[in-house]
């Protein structure tokens, strides 16, 4: 007990409450805990709404794969409008990536024979068809649409304007008078574009619309993308003009019908009002055009889906839209509903996220009377996936036998692929929810789809959902320690063993005739946890002081393994503090069988007087406290310390329980050196050696100080000096005590104040 220990003790309190206090001022919110078992794959993912409607993470993956969608798109359609005789990637060199030069030299190439591509474009097949064909118009345009592209694709959008406008007025006066020379319509259309985009972008909004009314009729064009991203420029002026509802219905049919556009068309689609809403719907043409409109504002915020649902089914029953809001409800059905009488964060989830919520009920009945009207009904065009969505609905419902017979009617109408994958997981999940008590049959076979079934594999969330729901029925049929072994690995359990699971788990193993699931639970390679189960319950009967019941149960353990669960010196001497020491080369190491024998023999021996009694005592007490928390060889009685532990908010209930989020049931440290006391008072009365007898009373010492540090939180709580007091008025001749007075500063102390008093 020198300075040294006392300063760091005070060094770990004070790092320890900043800990606390920092855990405590963190807002940030845990993660739902849920299941879902829908696979993004059942979704068209090229579906108008797929990526707006749907929050699967595979859909955003997909998008991120294909890229840039309106370069992809622009490619494809120059491929397209050229025969596809030019490769697609050199045709995006020639239109993103070429410099004016290289296209200046390309018109020259053009003009005179005799002038050579340049060396970028020397062997890229769109410049050479080009020029084989005499393309001048379109090389002119690119000129152009480069010369526009640095008003246009500006990353930086607070960049100054000064100076732009102008020129960008001085290109649109320069693109009319292209626009009106070209002979290719095409061409025209794509000027057009370009014009009516720097006029938006300089914010010339009503000559933006100016150039669209007087353009687009002189322009005599197939079918073209183009067409969509005019649409888009001039629903954003009118937009920027106040007309906000009629751009919104512009901006609608983008989102419909331009894959590359899509998402800025969603962004900006902007009704406010109710009034607004009608006025929107009265710009459609066609009924299918407001069942889009239904559908985009499905996937506003805090939106009524099953509303929405009804709206566009009222107006379009084939409309793609559909499926993607059904699977969308019934994915936040499943988060509300799935599995939450055996979720183990059911609680958390409710607190935090208001899941699951009361009103989940009565919507998936609401959606179910829906989903039977249009199954009833016939007009919507894949059935199989209604009837497979029916089946799963009223599997969330509680209505299993519907389950049953809506997935039987699914599995005639789908036929292979991933909707067929994806019913099969759903009547897996069936099979697992339908569990109602645990059976060897049910052990058996879970066993078996843990072991062979390759959907438990490939969707994750069903580890989570058998084990969760096993844990369930294994604690409704008391069998805690198959339950534990659902949820954690037999290592969470050491920190604060449970003998009532220790004795399940022990049961497996001698189990002559396992079910597969109990193979599993307990297997470690070729043998079972029989022996660390063994090794868990003896620690634990040490920790109580059980010495004789603790060393029959390593007996049950092949004594040539005894060594596999560590080797200990509890019985050397050390009067200062240490948990983490480097112990003399002399100290005998033991491991826990033999510290139990060793401690009974002594025992034994001392209460038939064959042994120096005293002593035998003492090497008792050292034992019992160097295995204590206190003191290093305290692995022998525990498995894991915390130097946080002695907080005095952990210690006010009393069980000496320190509450982990890592393990379930806490951390139980061993502070009680009760026993070790009794020992070391017992060695000082039995002894005749004044020198053993001062060391018995100053390790009882150190049992005294311990039992106030874990008693200290009680407002009556008194720090006595018991046997300090024993120590200098019986002792304080001896050489022992004299050393103890240099060396520890705690008790230098107490001497000090103890002689003035006197």
């Amino acid at each position: 007990m020198n300075r040294k220990i006392l300063f760091a003790a005070a060094l770990l309190l004070s790092s320890t409450s900043f800990f606390l206090y920092s855990q405590r001022c963190s807002n940030q919110l845990p993660p739902f805990v849920g299941y879902t078992f829908i696979n993004a794959n059942i979704i068209n993912a090229e579906a108008a709404g797929a990526l707006y409607f749907m929050d699967f993470d595979g859909l955003e993956e997909y998008y991120r794969q294909k890229g840039n969608l309106q370069k992809k798109d622009n490619v494809t359609e120059w491929h397209e409008r050229f025969c596809e005789v030019p490769k697609e990637e050199d045709i995006r060199y020639i239109v993103y990536h070429a410099s004016v030069e290289d296209m200046a030299q390309l018109r020259s190439a053009i003009r005179s024979p005799s002038v050579r591509l340049s060396y970028n474009t020397q062997n890229n097949s769109f410049a050479k068809y080009l020029r084989k064909n005499k393309c001048l118009e379109t090389v002119d345009y690119l000129l152009f649409a480069k010369a526009c592209e640095p008003f246009v694709t500006s990353s930086d959008p607070w960049k100054s304007r000064a100076g732009a406008e102008s020129m960008m007025l001085d290109l649109i006066s320069r693109g009319e008078k292209e626009f009106k020379a070209a002979k290719s319509h095409y061409i025209r259309l794509r000027y057009a574009y370009q014009l009516i985009r720097l006029a938006h972008y300089s914010q010339q909004y009503e000559l933006a619309l100016e150039l669209y009314d007087n353009l687009l009729p002189v322009i005599k064009n197939d079918p073209s993308l183009i067409e969509d991203w005019i649409e888009g420029h001039r629903a954003g002026a009118m937009m920027a003009l106040g007309d906000r509802v009629k751009a919104s219905y512009i901006f609608s049919r983008i989102f419909e019908e331009s894959p590359s556009k899509r998402s800025s068309a969603y962004r900006s689609f902007n009704i406010k009002t109710d009034e607004e809403w009608q006025q929107c719907l009265q710009y459609c043409k066609t009924d299918e055009e407001k069942a889009t409109l239904y559908a985009l504002r499905a996937s506003f915020p805090n939106s009524r889906l099953l509303i929405e649902m009804k709206n566009i089914y009222a107006y379009d029953p084939s409309s793609q839209h559909l499926p993607l809001l059904l699977i969308q409800e019934m994915k936040r059905l499943e988060k509300h509903l799935l599995g939450t009488s055996f979720n183990d964060k059911r609680q958390r989830n409710k607190r935090y996220y208001g899941i699951p919520s009361k009103t989940a009920g009565n919507k998936v009945i609401a959606l179910q009377q829906f989903t039977t009207q249009v199954l009833t009904e016939g007009l919507v065009q894949e059935p199989g996936l209604w009837w497979m969505i029916d089946g799963y609905l009223a599997l969330l419902s509680g209505s299993y036998y519907d389950a049953h017979k809506s997935f039987a009617k699914a599995e005639q109408l789908i036929s292979g692929g991933i909707m067929e994958e994806q019913l099969e997981v759903f009547k897996l999940v069936l099979k697992i929810t339908e569990y109602q008590k645990i059976t060897d049959t049910i052990e058996q076979e879970v066993g078996m789809i843990i072991a062979v079934n390759d959907h438990y594999e490939r969707y994750e969330d069903f580890t989570d959902y058998v084990d969760d729901k096993l844990t369930d029925l294994y604690l409704k049929n008391g069998n805690t320690g198959k339950a534990f072994m659902m949820q954690y690995p037999l290592s969470y359990m050491k920190p604060n063993p449970q003998p009532e699971m220790l004795e399940d788990l022990i049961s497996v193993c001698r189990d002559p005739n396992p079910t597969r699931l109990e193979q599993d639970m307990v297997a470690a390679g070729d043998s079972t946890i029989l022996e660390d189960l063994l090794d868990i319950k003896a620690t634990y009967l040490m920790s109580i002081n059980r010495f004789e019941a603790a060393l029959a149960t390593y007996k049950l353990i092949k004594r040539v393994d005894w060594d596999n669960y560590g080797i200990y010196a509890p019985f050397v001497e050390k009067t200062e503090e240490c948990v983490r020491c480097r112990l003399p080369a002399s100290a005998r190491p033991f491991n826990k069988g033999e510290i139990l024998e060793q401690i009974l023999e002594m025992e034994y021996a001392a209460k038939a007087g064959t042994i120096d009694v005293g002593l035998a005592y003492y090497r008792i007490g050292l034992a019992l406290y160097n295995m204590s928390y206190f003191s290093h060889a305290w692995k022998a009685m525990d498995y894991y310390r915390s130097g946080s532990s002695l907080n005095t908010s952990y210690l006010q209930d009393g069980d000496n329980i320190i509450p982990s989020a890592k393990y379930p049931y806490g951390n139980k440290e061993n502070f009680d050196c009760t026993q070790a006391r009794y020992y070391f008072e017992r060695a000082r009365l039995a002894t005749d050696s004044t020198d053993l007898a001062a060391k018995a009373t100053f390790m009882a010492a150190k049992c005294e100080r311990n039992e106030y540090y874990i008693n200290r939180w009680q407002a009556d709580a008194v720090q006595t000096f018991d046997n300090f007091q024993i120590l200098l008025e019986s002792y304080y001749q001896t050489e022992f005590c004299q050393q103890m007075l240099q060396e520890c500063l705690y008790f230098n102390i107490y001497a000090n104040r103890y002689y003035e008093l006197d």
